[in-house]
């Protein structure tokens, strides 16, 4: 399908776009990590003609040192490159030539917005994602997946996770190992009979937030669970945090438990994710107030299925 301008994207292109329509934003690494296969400099010539073609745009990034860190090793301005994401014409030529991915308003959110607003949120976002995506065949029966960002889990718009990911399989593990979603990775139909969902709200925290955060966001989540009324929109998602380092892992479990005391949550570390991905059993499980364990971001159910 060609562009108003008569721009037809190829399939590498379109896989960028689709991509993007799920992250929000993305560095050129992201795609690359996604699908390892390519080469580093077919991605960039995709990405820039994508840009020609005026289906996406980027900035130049720098992510500014703290305070601390300059006093102590005088670093410099931190290049992480172009941040790209969709613009207006991108985003409609992906709603006409794949309509399926309009998937309803409960749970798609905008996806074209000021990339230079918490770009690192979103950077870091785009890791834990795209190396689901890159070990996603080690799921045994799976569907699918969706991304979606900054998406309001109450007609409140509190809490707001800073994205959802929804992977699909069938319910027993090893049936049906080579059936796909007709648009694989991502999912465009609806769920079957004999296929479930498992529903993750992604908090990145950079530690920059005063715990006195945390312990609010886990009271608006305790809320939300006791108050039932998203059981006719979707299952409970498990709640996963991705921070900076283990200290701060450990701040966000006491703050979390003065606010939802017993409220399951679980936490890795951006350099856990980016070693080992995030489907390894990286992830903290606090079960109680001096007791954690480490456990694969899939639930039990899944998990033994893929450990076996």
């Amino acid at each position: 399908m060609k562009t108003p301008t008569g721009y037809a994207p190829n399939a590498m292109e379109t896989e960028s776009l689709l991509l993007l329509a799920r992250l929000g934003r993305l560095l050129a690494r992201h795609l690359h990590v996604a699908w390892p296969g390519r080469a580093l400099r077919n991605t960039y010539q995709s990405l820039n003609r994508l840009t020609e073609a005026g289906l996406i745009t980027y900035v130049e990034h720098f992510e500014a040192p703290s305070a601390r860190q300059r006093q102590r090793t005088n670093q410099l301005w931190k290049r992480h490159g172009r941040i790209y994401s969709l613009t207006p014409m991108g985003w409609d030529y992906l709603k006409a030539a794949f309509p399926q991915l309009e998937e309803g308003k409960e749970r798609l959110a905008p996806t074209y917005f000021n990339p230079r607003h918490q770009a690192e949120h979103q950077i870091e976002y785009a890791d834990l994602v795209t190396s689901i995506l890159r070990d996603l065949d080690t799921i045994p029966g799976i569907i699918g997946m969706s991304s979606y960002i900054e998406m309001d889990l109450s007609e409140q718009a509190r809490p707001r996770a800073d994205g959802i990911v929804v992977l699909r399989r069938w319910k027993h593990a090893m049936a049906h190992a080579d059936e796909r979603s007709s648009c694989y990775p991502w999912l465009v139909v609806p769920r079957q009979e004999g296929q479930i969902d498992e529903l993750f709200a992604i908090e990145i925290d950079r530690g920059t937030e005063e715990p006195s955060i945390i312990t609010g966001k886990a009271q608006s989540y305790g809320a939300l669970f006791a108050s039932k009324s998203w059981e006719s929109r979707f299952q409970w998602p498990l709640i996963a945090f991705a921070v900076p380092t283990e200290r701060r892992q450990r701040v966000i479990f006491d703050a979390w438990d003065r606010g939802w005391p017993g409220g399951p949550i679980r936490c890795t570390t951006f350099d856990a994710i980016h070693t080992h991905g995030a489907l390894a059993p990286i992830w903290t499980h606090q079960h109680h107030r001096d007791m954690t364990y480490q456990v694969p971001l899939l639930r039990a159910v899944w998990a033994e299925a893929v450990i076996a």
